[in-house]
């Protein structure tokens, strides 16, 4: 990424310039992933879907997905080895299959970066139901960092907030998560930070949100 449109962006949107690279090598890994030959195959879900398809103020560290039809650990192996050839910055440093999960771990080292950061796709292979229209449809995908958009098969807000229900515990990104789709489907969540020290919430929204936006956590954060 331009470091000084890093740098701007950072100053504009009071944040950090890591969550901005980062997120563009996101778009740049789901654009690669949804134009490969499995990119048919795949659900994008989770909180990045959530930031990237509907607009959450929350920026997200990974990418998660969900397989429709079988894939092949040698063709995701393939995809990642071609993503680290064509790509300067970003080293693929492993992919492989976990016992539910087609996982790879990628290593930016981004000259407006103060130092390289990584970023995981991980693919669920667990066997589920996701119907057309309902649980999943095509939308595309954007983000305020780059112009760059892509098409994607996503998880409805609905089903992004069942998984995201059945997280237990519940981190401080689920809870803001849930408070924001509850906004979104008019069926309010309670921010609730309680279980917390304060400064650990506050320490990782800020890291998560743009200036503006964390004022809407001060309010509800815990006392202590």
């Amino acid at each position: 990424m331009d470091t000084q449109l890093a740098i701007e962006k950072s100053r504009q949107l009071k944040i950090s310039v890591i969550p901005i690279v980062r997120e563009e090598y996101e778009m740049l890994l789901l654009a690669r992933i949804f134009d490969s030959r499995f990119g048919k195959q795949l659900v994008f879900r989770g909180g990045t879907a959530l930031r990237l398809a509907y607009n959450s103020p929350r920026f997200s560290d990974d990418l998660d997905f969900s397989e429709r039809k079988s894939i092949s650990v040698a063709e995701f192996q393939k995809w990642g080895k071609e993503v680290d050839k064509d790509n300067e910055y970003m080293e693929l440093v492993e992919a492989l299959k976990k016992k539910f999960t087609l996982f790879a771990l990628f290593r930016i080292k981004d000259p407006a970066l103060p130092a390289s950061i990584s970023i995981k796709v991980e693919i669920s292979v667990r066997e589920d139901r996701w119907v057309q229209d309902k649980d999943y449809t095509l939308m595309r995908l954007q983000s305020a960092v780059t112009p760059l958009t892509v098409l994607a098969q996503v998880a409805s807000i609905e089903r992004i907030e069942k998984e995201k229900l059945n997280i237990k515990p519940a981190r401080i990104r689920d809870i803001f998560d849930l408070w924001y789709i509850g906004q979104r489907l008019n069926r309010p969540h309670k921010m609730d930070f309680s279980s917390f020290p304060a400064r650990e919430v506050r320490r990782e929204l800020h890291r998560l949100l743009a200036g503006g936006a964390r004022r809407l956590i001060e309010s509800w954060l815990p006392k202590n």
